[in-house]
């Protein structure tokens, strides 16, 4: 065999050799863009784990049984940094789905949902919404997880003896706070112990909020009873007070009960 053909053998062999590694390496890149794009995983190398996520947060997203949709609600500048945080949630789970709504193009889409800032995050599970306190693991999880909340928390206010009411908008009202607690799912509602001397079982948190006049008897002894029987309260309370129009009572009953 003279040198050409030698030469020519070992480049068609060379060549030969190239061209199937270069379709090894092509099958493997194929494959694994596949695989990425329907498995989306991420390794996180940072010693703070900054990009992941926690095992509660992954138990509580794949444990899912039904859709759910993170809105996202800013100018899409801060986009970006929301990115960071909520499409580790989408990657968690495909029953997880992240819409990032442009207020420049929709301005009108946050007052359709309530939404009084930018940045703000609302998770959505079946007919249930929830505002997150923040767009960061804490905030989006903990909304996660009051949605996930069937059972109904209800806040109840004393009513009939000069207390803060939750249906008024003025300074002494708290139509404010009855919205604020409602984006936590709690529902607010009056109750008034003089007229039945009970506090109802549906009662989550029980709010004395500045009562002016002294509580009758048996609504201390509802109180009482309540407390004793493992119920929550909140109690409220001015000293007492009598300046020109403007006073409040000892609520002698009240305070020997709370003394014990």
């Amino acid at each position: 065999m003279n040198f050409s053909v030698l030469l020519k053998a070992r480049q068609t062999k060379y060549v030969a050799y190239a061209t199937l590694y270069m379709l090894v390496v092509l099958a493997v890149l194929t494959v694994a863009n596949v695989l990425g794009d329907r498995y989306s995983k991420t390794y996180d190398s940072t010693s703070n784990r900054r990009y992941s996520l926690s095992e509660q947060t992954a138990k509580i997203v794949k444990g899912l049984k039904k859709p759910a949709t993170i809105y996202y609600y800013d100018r899409p500048t801060g986009f970006k940094q929301a990115k960071d945080t909520l499409d580790q949630y989408a990657n968690l789970s495909p029953k997880v789905h992240v819409e990032y709504v442009d207020l420049e193009k929709n301005p009108f889409a946050a007052r359709e949902a309530g939404i009084r800032s930018l940045g703000t995050a609302i998770v959505e599970i079946g007919s249930r919404k929830e505002e997150a306190k923040g767009v960061n693991e804490e905030g989006i999880t903990g909304a996660f997880i009051r949605d996930l909340k069937s059972t109904a928390r209800t806040i109840c206010f004393l009513t009939g003896s000069g207390e803060h009411q939750i249906d008024e908008p003025g300074p002494e009202g708290y139509s404010r706070f009855k919205d604020l607690l409602g984006k936590d799912s709690y529902e607010a509602k009056s109750i008034n112990l003089l007229m039945k001397a009970e506090v109802p079982s549906d009662c989550t948190v029980v709010v004395v909020a500045s009562p002016k006049s002294d509580y009758q008897q048996p609504e201390v002894d509802a109180i009482k009873k309540y407390l004793e029987d493992g119920g929550r309260a909140i109690f409220l309370l001015n000293p007492p007070l009598k300046m020109g129009r403007m006073e409040i009572s000892d609520n002698e009953a009240l305070s020997k009960t709370l003394e014990s």
